[in-house]
Formats: structure tokens, C-alpha cells, sequence
């Protein structure tokens, strides 16, 4: 029983070689078949004569071909050429020089680019110095002019106050009890507040001295351009103001004299005369904006 079962099992493996071999060729003769087609088919290609635009690009092609292999072989030789020139004559530290040199040489560019922009900053600052120069220089001078002008107006105001000054003695002030008699010296023009109507009766004189209420009181006030006008240069006046004062008596009475600012000048006029002619007198320094109030009189006046 087991001699036959090897038996069957050896005629197994015996069929599968033999199935097996006759598979691989099978394959083979395929395959060479395939081959033989295939020549075959490439022989009657070429036996069968390409047509002539056919030809005509081929030959078109073909000398393209060359051309570009022509061209090629020229490039790779002048890279060649180029690649040995590159080798004899610039070696690796040459190329490091001419790298450092051409980055030197950009910053030398750079440098000499600023120094232009400082020497032009420079040039531009030294204009504006010369001008603060000029311009402190003509202050200076300026300046110094002023001074020596100043001085020489001052030299002449002092030469002016002097020639124009007066030494005086200060008045001595005294009591009375005389009548008061109100004049104004206004704007050149000497007006009296009473007139003399006949002995011993006097009146306001409207014609030269207005009077006005106030808050205050009455008050009053010389009439613009009325009465006489006193000049020093005119020797005529003289007889009017004496005529004027005339008036008045010495011995009763005293002037008191309300002057503006623009005619002192003309009460050292009046002044002379009223002392000539025995009157005391009084100042009283007056400007438009004050008022004169009309009230009783006070005793014991102090006059000059």
C-alpha cells in the first residue's frame, strides 16, 4: 500500500514538470513568433520609399541637426577656452581682491558722496555765520550810532534846559484877609469872573466866564477865546492888562489866577504886573477837566 502511494506521488510531481515545461514553451515560441511578425513588419517599412515633403522636412531636420550640434560644440568650446583662461589667470585670490577692491572702491564712492553733502552743509552753515555776522555787525554799529546820538541829544536837551531855565527863589507864602478876585490864564487869554459896574459894585462877567451846574455845585468856566490874549512879544498888551486891573484895588483885594498848562509862559507876564502894581496874588494850576466852584470865601487865604 505505501509503495504504491509513492508511486502516485512521483507521477504527481512528474506532471506538473512536464506542465510546467510545456508552458515555458509555449511562451517562448510566442514570444519568438512575435519577433519574426515584428521584423517582418520593419523590413516592409523600410522597403516602402518615404514620399518627397517627407523627405524634404527630413533633410530640413537633418541639417538643423547639424547646425545645433555645430553651435553646441562652439559654445562648449569658448566655455572651454573660457574656463581655462579663468584657471591660468585668475586664481581664487585674485578674485578675492577684485571683490575686496570693487567693495572698497563702492565705499570710497559712498564716502566721497558724503563729503560732498558735509562740505556742502558746511558751506551752507558758513553763509548763514557771515550773515548773523553781518547782521550783528550793523546791530553793533547801529547801536554804537545810537548811543553817540543819544548822547548828543542829551547834550543838547541839557544846553536847551539850561537856556531855558530860570533860577528863582521860592515864593514866601502869607496870610490875608483882602478879597478874593478870580482870574483864568487859559490858552493865552487872561479872563476875570467879576467886571466893575461903579464904586465898589462888581458883577459876573458873562462875556468872558460862564457859569454851570454840577453835582457838585456851581462851577465855572472861562469862555473859549475870551478876554485878552497876553504875548511877550507884544508890549501893546501891557496897557490892556493894567487897564484891567485897574479895576481892582490893592488894598482890598487879591488876584487869585487859575492857569492851564500851555500858559505859564504868559503868567510870568501877568505876574510882573500884578506885583508892580502892589496885588498879591495866588496860583492855581488848572486843566480843562477841573472845576471852579462858586462858595463862600475862607479867611486868611495864603497868597504870595
Amino acid at each position: 500500500m505505501s509503495r504504491a502511494r509513492r508511486d502516485n506521488n512521483g507521477s504527481s510531481l512528474e506532471l506538473l514538470l512536464d506542465t510546467i515545461c510545456n508552458t515555458f514553451g509555449g511562451v517562448l515560441f510566442i514570444s519568438i513568433l512575435v519577433v519574426i511578425l515584428i521584423n517582418m513588419s520593419s523590413d516592409s517599412a523600410r522597403s516602402r520609399p518615404p514620399d518627397e515633403i517627407a523627405q524634404t522636412e527630413l533633410m530640413e531636420m537633418q541639417l538643423e541637426l547639424q547646425k545645433s550640434q555645430d553651435r553646441i560644440q562652439k559654445l562648449q568650446h569658448v566655455i572651454e577656452q573660457q574656463q581655462s583662461i579663468e584657471k591660468q589667470f585668475v586664481d581664487p585670490d585674485t578674485k578675492n581682491l577684485i571683490r575686496n577692491w570693487t567693495q572698497l572702491n563702492a565705499e570710497v564712492t559712498r564716502l566721497a558722496e558724503s563729503k560732498e553733502q558735509t562740505l556742502s552743509n558746511i558751506s551752507e552753515d558758513q553763509v548763514l555765520i557771515n550773515r548773523v555776522a553781518a547782521e550783528s555787525k550793523q546791530s553793533a554799529d547801529a547801536l554804537a550810532s545810537a548811543k553817540e546820538k543819544y548822547s548828543s541829544l542829551q547834550s543838547k536837551l541839557r544846553l536847551e534846559v539850561e537856556s531855558r531855565s530860570q533860577t528863582a527863589k521860592l515864593p514866601k507864602l502869607r496870610k490875608t484877609d483882602k478879597n478874593e478876585m478870580v482870574f483864568f490864564l487859559h490858552k493865552q487869554y487872561f479872563s476875570s469872573y467879576a467886571r466893575k459896574m461903579g464904586e465898589g459894585i462888581y458883577v459876573p462877567n458873562t462875556n468872558e466866564v460862564v457859569e454851570k451846574t454840577g453835582l457838585q455845585g456851581d462851577y465855572i468856566e472861562p469862555v473859549p477865546s475870551a478876554g485878552i490874549k497876553i504875548s511877550s512879544d507884544d508890549n501893546s498888551v501891557q496897557e490892556a492888562l493894567e487897564k484891567r486891573l485897574s479895576d481892582f484895588n490893592p488894598d482890598q483885594h487879591y488876584i487869585a489866577v487859575f492857569v492851564s498848562p500851555d500858559s505859564f509862559e504868559q503868567f510870568a507876564v501877568l505876574k510882573n504886573l500884578m506885583v508892580k502894581k502892589g496885588f498879591e496874588y495866588r496860583l492855581e494850576p488848572y486843566t480843562s477837566d477841573q472845576k471852579v466852584y462858586i462858595g463862600p470865601a475862607e479867611n486868611a487865604k495864603n497868597v504870595q
